[in-house]
């Protein structure tokens, strides 16, 4: 079995603050996203040296426990020898450590070792010293027989640093990080507020791509979804509740189409559009350095977009026939379903610059309202679909003759 050490004794301030592990990062604690790492990494047994119970243990030994791991709570050297065998793994992390999945998992292996840093960059950095030329990156692995070593230490001693000691001692592999991991920002020690907000800052930036300014209903999605995902408690609503609101309002907008008009049902549909951006992007920041995929919740969201771009795309196609006179609605019906074709297409190619336009699901819809209130539904199809499609050409060709 593989077990994880977390720590949360650091505080903020001299003073005893509240503890450096507790702060947000894309609306998770430090320590919540070193259980996820641990759990990724195949950690069954989840033991976090702390004082007292705070609320935010309590939250986190409920997300362990949801995924099957046990969770205990230590006060010291002694409680960690009933939890870890002779012949377990302990997977040990620094206090406040904020680690990227794929790149602790890739590092760390199946193999006892202990992650370092160059002794100078480590140093400034704020990580400990082990010898002359390295400074301890803040993850090592170590062999559970290691932990019957602690009976030798004061029974208030701090666990971490002791098995550490203890680990290199004992010769455990030294394994250096990647050169400039420390300035990706990939990994860093958080120890304050500042802290947390640049590696916040670089892990959004990373992990999420806001679209750009003349794509204007998706950059306020995407805007939006970062900062609520950003908020010290998390997005209120998770990106499938996001998701299914949007759901919800593409329905809502059909209903609207047949008792309140065409106009309206368009516009609400574009509301739904935004509401499912936002859901997309929300989803792109929950996984924020959880990089080691766990293909069964890969495959409920592609599950769950794919729904939701089924009930849009329908209620697109049920506001349009609403939309038409009956002696043009085959017509508008062949017009829309090309479109949504189109559409969809251009969301599935790289498309660059301001062809990003052609995802703009939310703007498309307000065009189609606006065509609609005109009275030029028909034409403002057409219009778009040889807009998008000249656009997919162009991109297509240009891309050809680049590689060419």
């Amino acid at each position: 079995m593989r077990v994880a050490l977390l720590s949360t004794i650091e505080s903020l301030s001299d003073t005893g603050g509240d503890p450096a592990a507790f702060l947000p990062i894309a609306g998770r604690t430090i320590v919540q996203h070193q259980l996820e790492c641990a759990l990724a990494l195949g950690c069954e047994r989840i033991a976090c040296h702390a004082i007292g119970l705070p609320q935010e243990l309590v939250a986190l030994q409920h997300v362990a426990e949801d995924a099957g791991a046990q969770f205990h709570v230590i006060n010291g050297n002694r409680s960690l020898s009933g939890l870890v065998r002779a012949a377990d793994e302990l997977l040990v992390f620094a206090d406040s450590l904020l680690a990227d999945q794929s790149l602790a998992a890739k590092l760390i292996g199946d193999h006892p070792c202990v992650l370092a840093l160059p002794a100078d960059e480590g140093v400034a950095a704020g990580y400990e010293r082990i010898d002359r030329d390295h400074a301890w990156a803040g993850l090592f692995l170590v062999r559970g027989s290691a932990v019957e070593r602690l009976a030798d230490l004061s029974a208030d001693a701090d666990p971490v640093p002791s098995l550490l000691r203890i680990a290199l001692q004992s010769g455990t592999t030294i394994k250096m990080m990647p050169k400039n991991t420390l300035a990706g920002h990939e990994w860093g020690l958080v120890h304050s507020p500042e802290d947390a907000a640049a590696m916040e800052a670089s892990w959004l930036d990373r992990f999420t791509k806001v679209a750009p300014v003349y794509a204007p209903a998706l950059t306020l999605s995407d805007r939006l979804a970062v900062r609520l995902a950003s908020r010290p408690e998390g997005a209120p609503v998770g990106s499938r509740g996001m998701m299914v609101g949007a759901a919800g309002l593409a329905m809502l907008a059909g209903a609207a189409g047949w008792y309140l008009g065409p106009v309206a049902g368009f516009a609400l549909l574009s509301v739904s559009g935004i509401a499912a951006r936002i859901g997309k992007t929300l989803c792109s920041v929950e996984a924020i350095g959880r990089s080691v995929i766990n293909a069964p919740a890969a495959k409920k969201r592609v599950y769950w977009g794919g729904a939701l771009d089924l009930i849009s795309d329908l209620a697109l196609v049920g506001i349009s026939w609403l939309a038409s006179p009956g002696f043009e609605r085959i017509s508008v019906l062949v017009a829309i379903l090309s479109l949504i074709l189109i559409c969809r297409l251009a969301e599935k190619l790289p498309l660059r610059g301001w062809k990003i336009l052609l995802a703009d699901r939310p703007l498309m819809l307000i065009l189609l309202a606006s065509g609609t209130f005109y009275g030029e539904l028909v034409m403002t199809i057409q219009v778009l679909s040889l807009i998008s499609l000249a656009a997919i050409v162009l991109d297509t060709m240009r891309s050809g003759l680049t590689r060419a």
